[in-house]
């Protein structure tokens, strides 16, 4: 059973219009609404490539209510929520169809207090016998939550199982210095550790071995639409998506940590487990709905997937 753990999920709502006519009325013909949050996606692809995993969401009030009965009921998943005082955010993404531009309003995440925070550690640890591997996802909506992942991967390490930290900002950093099995930065995330830009390939990469000189096994460092770089033992390479017509990335990196996820507990190869990292991601980003995708779909892209060793 694969853990996957969103601090910070969210009622995830689209409005499908014409043309955004700011000040205007405007009446939208057709609206989504799913559980968001990126371990709720790992969730949910996870689920769709026929993998046992339990979402564990931070869920309060009745959007977190609806959060849970979303994953439960639509997406078909086993959820061991947390349950806090405040309020569960809605983000709200507005799509004009004619343009294909999409304009996304976040509401602030809650706060979390110490107990809270404690009552989920407990939580988790009461999953750790059924686990085979630990996922944390996202951003912590709250400063009481800066040490949860680093909290998290010491568990893991005593339940001797694997763990996987995608994240930014003090959540992530402070998840650094307890050696999780594997990170997923992109770009941007990997900036703010690094606090420089990056910009070339060469920098790229030693931003990758640097990681990889921190004690973490695992390293790789999405680039989008390009793939990623990856890093485990005496392997080093590029891994890349077939080109496709994009309909929607959002999820795609989340998709892609569940393939590798799969791969881990699945004990696959590397480059095997890179393959349907990535395949995963591109059928993803192949439809508007997050994690919509089908095996059969993912099994058509993965000899199409090229890598390039370093």
């Amino acid at each position: 059973m694969i853990i996957t753990i969103t601090p910070n999920p969210c009622v995830d709502k689209t409005i499908f219009i014409d043309t955004l006519l700011p000040g205007d009325k405007i009446r939208a013909y057709r609206c989504s609404c799913i559980a968001g949050g990126k371990g709720c996606n790992v969730s949910r692809a996870i689920n769709a490539m026929g993998g046992e995993t339990i979402a564990v969401p931070f869920v309060g009030g009745h959007t977190g209510k609806h959060v849970v009965e979303m994953l439960e009921t639509m997406d078909r998943l086993q959820c061991s929520p947390v349950e806090i005082t405040e309020m569960t955010r809605t983000i709200t993404t507005v799509l004009e169809e004619s343009r294909h531009r999409q304009t996304a309003l976040f509401e602030p995440g809650p706060s979390i207090s110490q107990k809270e925070c404690r009552k989920a550690l407990k939580l988790i640890e009461q999953l750790l016998p059924e686990a085979t591997l630990i996922i944390m996802s996202g951003s912590a909506p709250d400063p009481n939550l800066d040490n949860f992942y680093r909290d998290v991967v010491q568990m893991s390490h005593e339940a001797n199982l694997n763990s996987i930290v995608d994240a930014y900002g003090t959540i992530f950093e402070q998840a650094l210095s307890a050696i999780p099995y594997m990170i997923k930065p992109n770009i941007e995330e990997a900036e703010k550790i690094t606090k420089s830009p990056i910009t070339t390939r060469a920098e790229q990469w030693g931003t990758v071995d640097r990681f990889r000189k921190q004690g973490i096994p695992l390293v790789v460092l999405s680039l989008g639409a390009e793939g990623a770089l990856l890093s485990f033992k005496d392997t080093q390479f590029h891994v890349e998506p077939p080109p496709i017509n994009t309909v929607n990335p959002v999820g795609s990196g989340d998709a892609l940590v569940a393939g590798f996820a799969l791969g881990i507990t699945q004990k696959m190869d590397i480059e095997s487990m890179a393959r349907l990292g990535i395949a995963m991601g591109t059928a993803n980003a192949m439809s508007w709905d997050i994690g919509a995708f089908r095996k059969k779909e993912v099994d058509q892209l993965l000899e199409q997937v090229q890598i390039t060793h370093r």
